[in-house]
């Protein structure tokens, strides 16, 4: 979550490879496997590409990612040194803290096939769009105040004392997804001009070149942050109101969710302005939290039927 970009040719090679299965398993039911020499133009390829080219359709328009997912408190594991006096030894939790990801605004479609003898009430569909960037937030207290406002506190009062550690930006990273997001889709009525549809599906919350690029952060070192890659379900309420035979525009809002993302940054190593020209840099270790992935992709779209 080449990954960079998948072209519409490719997307195209895949529902014509998923006809041509459909129309060979027909064939094979039937008995009717034609051979390639004896029957010239009309074989197995030549019913594929006219399955594809009554049965495909494809929408553009632009896409808006509404992230509203929750998170656990942050929490530091394996400080060393003063951030063990500022954070506890072993693994502590960070109260009033989080993370999250910003909303997004960018280029998307559909790529869609109606299932064969379902009289175009049913379809695949696959949304389509360019490799998206989104910014790796913290949340709450963490984007407000020092996550170390004291330190050296173990011997009772008076003896904390404050290590300098600054404010994080609330925007500390930087990570690609590009993921791949399959639905079946019904549509009650495909004779009116008006065309609702529900659909349930799958994505793959797959993300990659993922940076960190908070100032702090990237103080005394490189630290970098892993994103696991689980499976999310989809669910999609959408409208097509046909233009004409062909041309039709469409909105449609999709639910994303029913997975959790753990979300590490390792090798945190920072300056503590009060303590570092004395003590050296504060070994932080690795902050983690878990999220609880929850999204509505909102479309708005033109499409066109082949």
């Amino acid at each position: 979550m080449n990954h960079h970009s998948i072209g519409r040719a490719s997307l195209a090679g895949l529902a014509l490879g998923l006809s041509a299965l459909c129309v060979a398993g027909t064939a094979s039911a039937q008995g009717q496997m034609r051979d390639l020499e004896a029957t010239g133009g009309d074989t197995l390829i030549g019913d594929a590409i006219s399955f594809v080219g009554n049965n495909l359709y494809l929408r553009f328009g632009a896409g808006y990612l509404d992230y509203y997912g929750t998170s656990s408190e942050l929490k530091v594991q394996d400080a060393q040194g003063l951030a063990a006096q500022a954070f506890g030894p072993g693994e502590s939790s960070l109260d009033g803290t989080g993370s999250s990801l910003n909303d997004k605004l960018f280029p998307s479609g559909t790529l869609g096939l109606f299932i064969p003898w379902t009289n175009h009430h049913l379809a695949t569909e696959v949304t389509i769009s360019a490799p998206i960037k989104l910014d790796f937030q913290v949340d709450g207290s963490a984007a407000t105040s020092s996550l170390a406002p004291d330190a050296l506190g173990g011997n009772g009062p008076g003896n904390a004392i404050d290590p300098g550690v600054p404010t994080l930006n609330r925007n500390i990273g930087q990570l690609k997804t590009f993921p791949p997001n399959i639905s079946f889709v019904y549509r009650p009525f495909v004779h009116t001009r008006i065309q609702p549809y529900i659909g349930v599906g799958a994505m793959y919350l797959y993300t990659y070149d993922t940076d960190i690029n908070e100032p702090l952060l990237n103080s005394q070192n490189e630290p970098t942050l892993y994103l696991s890659k689980p499976w999310a379900c989809t669910g999609k309420l959408g409208v097509d109101i046909n233009i004409t035979e062909k041309f039709f525009v469409g909105a449609e809002a999709q639910y994303l969710g029913c997975a959790e993302v753990k979300a590490e940054l390792n090798d945190i190593s920072v300056r503590a302005d009060n303590v570092s020209g004395a003590f050296g840099p504060v070994d932080v270790g690795t902050i983690s939290s878990t999220n609880s992935f929850e999204a509505v992709l909102y479309q708005l779209s033109m499409g066109v039927r082949f």
